[in-house]
C-alpha cells in the first residue's frame, strides 16, 4: 500500500474532511454549510471566469476577484486552500505559510479565524509530496480545477457521492473525466488523500509514466497506454504489490533509493556501458525546491512567486534594480528552481558588454591555427543544442548586464525566435552563417533570465524589442525588511549594529530617491552588508570598512560634481 506511516495525521485529517465536507456538505472549521454547489458556483463566477483579470500578485488579484463574492464563498475558498496545501511537504511550503494563506482569505469574509483548530497543527500540515516548481507557477490553475470539479461533485446526489467514495477506481474514473484533469497535480494528490491503499503519493503525472515504463521494462512486461490515467494507477499498484513481496521489510517509496534509481536515469545519456558505470559513481546534482529557494532570501514570498510565475509562463524575464540588491543571487535560485536541481549542465551564464557580438553568442567565423577561418558555434547556440537533446528537461540561460550589449547585433534573427510563441522546430529559420538546408530554432525548454543594473549611466534606454519579449521585475533594497534583519541577527551582528545599518542606509537611499538626477534606480542595495564566508567578524570595524571602501566611492560617483553633498552623506553613514 502507498500509505506512509509518517503521514498518519494527514490521513486522519483527510478522512474527517471527506465526511464533514465531501459527504455532509458542511465546513472544516465551523458548523455552517460551506461545501455546497451554490458556493462553488460563486467561486466559479468570481474566480474561474475571471482567472487572469487584474494585476499584481496572485493574492492581490484574488482579493479583487473575490471581493463581490458572499462571505460564505470566501470562507469556502480558505478551506479549499487547506485542502490544496494538505499534500504539500513542509520543505516546499512551511505550515506557518499555509496557515497565513488560509487565514488571509478567511479574514476577507470579516470572520474571526479559528487559529487553534486541529486541522492547523504542524503534523497535519507537514505534507508528504513535493509538487515541484510547476505547482507554484500554476497555482491558479490548480484552484480552477478544484472549484470546477467540486461544483460538479455537488451536482451529484448524496447516494452517488457515497457510492463513489466507496469505490477507489470508480472515483478515479470520475475525477479524471473532469476538465483539464490530465494537466493538473491536484487530482493525483486527492486520490492518495482519499484512497492511500490504492494510489501513490506521486502528484506529477510524468513521474508516474516514467516509473511504470521503467519497472515494466525491467520485468519485460508491456506497459499500459500512458494516456489512460486509471491504467497507470493500476500499474503502479501492481508494481508496489510485487516490490512489497520482494522487499517485505522495507517501505516502498518511489522517490527514494533504491527504487528511485530504477526509473530516474538520465534520458540523454548515450554513453557506453563502461562510461555509464563510471558516471554513476559521480555525485548526482543536489535537488532544489521552493523551500531551498526561499531560504535566506530577502524577497517577499509573494514577489518571488510572481517572479517565478512570470518566467515559467513567458520563458523570458529580466531582473532589474540598483547595485547590490542580489540580482545574480536571485537569478541563480530561480534557475535552480526551474530545473529542480543545481545541475551545472542545465544552467549557463554569459555577460554582455559593448564588444559582445553575434559571433560570440550565436555563430560566426573565427581564425584558426592554419591561418584560415573556421565556423564556430557561440555559447547560446551550443546551449540550445544541449537542451534539444533533453526536451522534457528545463534549461536556463542567464545573461548578466543584458542591457550593456548591442542587442540587435548580439541576437540578430534570434530576437524573433526567443519569443515564447516562436519556439520549437515549427518556427526554425536559416541563420546568417547556416549551410544550405540548415535551420535553427530555440527549444521550448530553454528559459532566458537577464539581469540589468538600473544605475549604469553609460546605458541608453532599453531597446523596445527587449521590452516586448521579456517580462521585467524590479528588485529593491531590503533595509527594514523583517527577513533581512533576522538574517543579520542570525549571522551574529549585534542589535545596535543592525539598527545602525538599517537607519543609515535607509536615510541615504531616501536622499538618492528624491534626487532628480538619480531616483529609485540608483539606490544602494543590501548585499554590501551581507556577511560572507570570509567575514571573520561582522562588527563596527567591518561596517566602517564597507562604508569607506564600497559605499563612499559609489556616492562620490553619483555626485561627482557635488563633493560637499557627498561629505554630508558619508558623515551620516559614520554615525
Amino acid at each position: 500500500m502507498g500509505r506512509q506511516k509518517r503521514a498518519a495525521a494527514i490521513f486522519d485529517a483527510a478522512e474527517q474532511w471527506k465526511q464533514r465536507c465531501l459527504l455532509d456538505g458542511g465546513s472544516l472549521f465551523t458548523d455552517e454549510r460551506l461545501w455546497a454547489r451554490e458556493n462553488f458556483e460563486q467561486l466559479r463566477i468570481h474566480f474561474v471566469e475571471k482567472l487572469d483579470d487584474g494585476t499584481g500578485t496572485f493574492d492581490e488579484k484574488l482579493q479583487v476577484q473575490l471581493n463581490p463574492a458572499p462571505a460564505e464563498a470566501k470562507r469556502l475558498w480558505a478551506e479549499t486552500t487547506w485542502v490544496l496545501y494538505l499534500p504539500v511537504i513542509s520543505s516546499a511550503v512551511k505550515p506557518a505559510t499555509k496557515i497565513n494563506r488560509i487565514r488571509k482569505v478567511w479574514e476577507w469574509s470579516d470572520s474571526e479565524f479559528p487559529g487553534e483548530h486541529w486541522a492547523l497543527q504542524d503534523d497535519v500540515l507537514s505534507g508528504y509530496a513535493n509538487p515541484g516548481t510547476a505547482f507554484g507557477a500554476h497555482r491558479r490553475l490548480e484552484f480552477r480545477f478544484i472549484v470546477s470539479a467540486m461544483a460538479d461533485w455537488f451536482s451529484l446526489s448524496l447516494e452517488k457521492r457515497q457510492s463513489l467514495l466507496k469505490n477507489p477506481w470508480g472515483f478515479a474514473e470520475w475525477l479524471y473525466e473532469r476538465q483539464d484533469a490530465r494537466r493538473r497535480q491536484f487530482p493525483h494528490a486527492l486520490l492518495f488523500l482519499l484512497f492511500p491503499d490504492s494510489f501513490e503519493s506521486i502528484v506529477v503525472l510524468s513521474h508516474k509514466k516514467e516509473i511504470v515504463k521503467a519497472f515494466f521494462g525491467k520485468w519485460n512486461k508491456t506497459p499500459p497506454d500512458d494516456k489512460d490515467n486509471v491504467a497507470l494507477d493500476r500499474a503502479l499498484l501492481e508494481i508496489r504489490s510485487r516490490l512489497e513481496k520482494e522487499h517485505p521489510d522495507q517501505e516502498i517509496h518511489f522517490h527514494l533509493p533504491p527504487f528511485l534509481d530504477v526509473w530516474r536515469a538520465d534520458p540523454a545519456s548515450s554513453q557506453s556501458s563502461a562510461t555509464k558505470k563510471e558516471s554513476t559513481a559521480q555525485p548526482q546534482p543536489e535537488a532544489y525546491d521552493i523551500g531551498s529557494a526561499l531560504k535566506g532570501l530577502f524577497l517577499d514570498d509573494q514577489q518571488f512567486e510572481r517572479i517565478f510565475d512570470s518566467i515559467a509562463r513567458g520563458k523570458n524575464l529580466i531582473l532589474q534594480g540598483p547595485p547590490g540588491v542580489g540580482k545574480t543571487y536571485i537569478a541563480r535560485r530561480i534557475a535552480w528552481l526551474l530545473t529542480g536541481s543545481k545541475d551545472p549542465h542545465r544552467v549557463e551564464m554569459a555577460q554582455f558588454h559593448q564588444s559582445y557580438a553575434y559571433e560570440d553568442f550565436v555563430q560566426g567565423w573565427r581564425p584558426n591555427e592554419d591561418g584560415g577561418f573556421t565556423l564556430r558555434n557561440g555559447v547560446f547556440f551550443e546551449f540550445c543544442a544541449r537542451a534539444r537533446k533533453r526536451p522534457d528537461t528545463k534549461f536556463v540561460f542567464i545573461i548578466d548586464e543584458i542591457n550593456r550589449g548591442n542587442l540587435s547585433r548580439i541576437f540578430g534573427e534570434l530576437l524573433m525566435l526567443i519569443e515564447a510563441d516562436k519556439r520549437g522546430p515549427d518556427h526554425a529559420i536559416r541563420l546568417t552563417y547556416s549551410a544550405d538546408g540548415e535551420r535553427f530554432s530555440v527549444p521550448e525548454n530553454v528559459y532566458l533570465l537577464g539581469m540589468m543594473n538600473t544605475a549604469d549611466r553609460s546605458l541608453a534606454m532599453v531597446d523596445y524589442a527587449l521590452r516586448r519579449r521579456f517580462a521585467f521585475e524590479e528588485l529593491r533594497p531590503a533595509y527594514g525588511s523583517e527577513k533581512f534583519r533576522e538574517y543579520l541577527l542570525e549571522a551574529g551582528l549585534d542589535h545596535t549594529l543592525v539598527n545602525r545599518i538599517e537607519r543609515n542606509m535607509s536615510a541615504i537611499n531616501e536622499v538618492v530617491r528624491e534626487d532628480g538626477d538619480l531616483g529609485p534606480g540608483f539606490e544602494i542595495g543590501h548585499s554590501f552588508f551581507v556577511p560572507d564566508d570570509d567575514t571573520d567578524s561582522a562588527d563596527e570595524r567591518w561596517y566602517d570598512n564597507i562604508i569607506e571602501t564600497r559605499i563612499a566611492p559609489l556616492l562620490r560617483e553619483y555626485w561627482f560634481d557635488r563633493p560637499q553633498s557627498v561629505e554630508k552623506l558619508t558623515a551620516i553613514l559614520r554615525q
